[in-house]
């Protein structure tokens, strides 16, 4: 026991980590690495369902804001296309994938669907009501 206690410790003028000291620092670093990339892409699409429910949300109120402005309520023909480009940017999509989809207006409020293909969220049709808080989907 004491040969191998003594082939352990450095001898004096030897610089550096051991082998073992090394492989034990590669085994903590991969088990961190385990436990953070998938909270980083959850993280990451949630983001990006947020950012999303954003510009749907702007959508709506740019939807109101031209049945306002001209008297007549905004009817799309795909996606939010009725809407006038001196209200919102056209060609917007969701960076979580799909398209944004317009619906309502008049007496009832606007409302954005799009269905993201990214993590947890995909397959699930996102909401955004105008006048209302978002909630993100993950089930039906």
């Amino acid at each position: 026991m004491m040969g191998m206690f003594s082939r352990l410790q450095r001898r004096e003028g030897e610089k550096g980590f051991t082998l073992i000291e090394l492989i034990i620092v590669m085994a903590v670093l991969a088990v961190l690495a385990a436990i953070a990339i998938p909270r980083y892409n959850g993280i990451l699409h949630e983001s990006k369902v947020k950012s999303d429910a954003i510009t749907a949300s702007g959508i709506a109120s740019a939807a109101r804001i031209q049945e306002t402005m001209t008297g007549q309520q905004v009817i799309p023909t795909s996606g939010y296309e009725g809407l006038d480009e001196n209200y919102f940017e056209a060609g917007k999509s969701p960076s979580s994938g799909g398209t944004f989809a317009l619906g309502g207006g008049g007496n009832d409020p606007y409302v954005v669907t799009w269905t993201p293909d990214i993590g947890i969220y995909s397959g699930y049709v996102q909401t955004v009501t105008e006048g209302q808080v978002f909630t993100p989907k993950t089930s039906s």
